[in-house]
């Protein structure tokens, strides 16, 4: 024990004033800290565990894209300078488009003429009031019949133009008189679809049988005047006699000259390319920019077709 005792308080090192017992005291006390540490960490660690297990863990959830309506369409109507607001417009239910399809009606009453904008409306509520009709085949000869009622009560010096079209599933069906406009928009190309009854057009045919050079054509004063609008003796529609198929994300633009007179071609698409609603916006944007002094009213239908479910984009 003596000899225990002795080995115990010699120094550590030579000279040094630790003691061995110091030492190895020091030693235990790391070694319990030690122990304690992990102890209390194992401890922690199983809590953790037992929250854990509490808590219900979700599976992870892919999210699906939003789907789209088979079509997506928006309006726009401005006044322009004009006194009186003589374009009108109809678009039918879209809740009875699966069954029905869907119709819209634009017409531009003629300013200058007795009740232009009256005509235009009533000639637009009485066409949405035939809607859903059996057959297609039956719209030019309401056109002519609404044409000569028009006629009779104004003598020819009354009228509308009128733009319409019909998408059934994914066909297009459209009936144009004068000069309101039908374009689309198909893979980043615009194409107009109607052709404007102006007799600037039978001035340019003139022209190319050598009648006069081209552009006199398009200088004749009298070049934007009407050949036919709803509310002649006669008139001529113009359609397509076979449903155009509609391709997934193809626009429709239907527009009096209000807008179409006002804005380039150029302007039309970047527009086109847009939401319908986004069209709508920038077309009334760049109608007010252009600030023309003589802005006749503008009135827009914007029609996306996005597809039928399962159809899918070429």
């Amino acid at each position: 024990m003596e000899k225990i005792n002795a080995w115990l308080s010699q120094p550590l090192f030579q000279d040094s004033p630790i003691r061995v017992w110091m030492a190895i005291a020091a030693g235990l006390v790391l070694v319990l800290l030690v122990i304690i540490v992990c102890v209390l960490k194992h401890k922690n660690k199983k809590k953790a565990q037992t929250k854990e297990a509490d808590v219900p863990v979700e599976e992870p959830v892919t999210s699906q894209p939003k789907e789209l309506p088979v079509l997506e369409l928006a309006n726009l109507q401005g006044l322009g300078i004009r006194e009186e607001q003589q374009d009108a417009f109809g678009i039918s239910r879209m809740d009875q488009y699966e069954t029905n399809g869907l119709l819209a009606v634009l017409c531009d009453g003629m300013g200058g003429m007795a009740e232009g904008g009256r005509i235009a409306s009533e000639t637009v509520t009485e066409l949405m009031h035939t809607f859903p009709w059996n057959d297609d085949g039956s719209v030019p000869y309401w056109i002519s019949g609404r044409s000569a009622k028009v006629y009779q009560q104004f003598r020819g010096h009354g009228g509308t133009t009128l733009v319409t079209a019909l998408i059934r599933k994914n066909k297009l069906s459209f009936w144009c008189v004068g000069d309101s406009d039908l374009f689309l928009l198909r893979e980043g190309n615009i194409h107009s679809l109607n052709i404007r009854q102006e007799y600037k057009n039978e001035l340019i045919l003139r022209a190319l049988e050598g009648a006069f050079p081209v552009e006199e054509a398009y200088l004749d004063p009298q070049a934007g005047a009407l050949l036919e609008y709803v509310g002649k003796e006669e008139v001529k529609c113009d359609h397509n006699h076979i449903p155009l198929t509609l391709q997934p994300e193809d626009t429709l633009l239907l527009c009096s000259d209000g807008v179409s007179d006002t804005l380039t071609l150029k302007q039309i698409k970047e527009a086109m390319v847009l939401s319908p609603q986004e069209c709508c916006d920038k077309l009334e944007t760049e109608i007010l920019r252009a600030g023309k002094p003589n802005q006749d009213n503008y009135t827009a239908i914007v029609l996306k077709y996005h597809g039928e479910k399962g159809e899918k984009s070429a």
